[in-house]
């Protein structure tokens, strides 16, 4: 897309974008209109240059594994507080136990 903006790092060629519909303004300032690119950082480029974002690495990857495996104990903290309040027996959420240990297997054996 086309954009005012202007070169801020000449080796990456990340550049600053002009936001707004000024053209007196970023031509004032120096900026021209160039095609750019948003990156998935954020940061804008020229087009083409935009670093693609990097594949995650295999602790990234396990760390993002345990915290939602965490998450879905934690949603289902319910059942669990229902059966020790006496509110609900351990057979109406036999099946929710039981996904509920194989959640912690799965974090045990990642390392959480």
């Amino acid at each position: 897309m086309k954009k005012y903006a202007k070169i801020i790092d000449e080796a990456t060629k990340q550049v600053q974008v002009g936001v707004g519909c000024s053209d007196e303004y970023y031509i004032e300032i120096g900026m021209t209109l160039m095609e750019v690119e948003q990156a998935y950082n954020g940061l804008w480029y020229i087009k083409g240059y935009a670093p693609i974002e990097p594949e995650p690495t295999e602790d990234e990857i396990k760390a993002q594994t345990i915290a939602e495996l965490k998450a879905n104990l934690t949603a289902t903290d319910y059942a669990i507080i229902k059966i020790a309040e006496g509110a609900a027996t351990m057979e109406e959420y036999a099946e929710l136990i039981a996904q509920r240990q194989v959640w912690r297997k799965e974090i045990n054996e990642l390392g959480g």
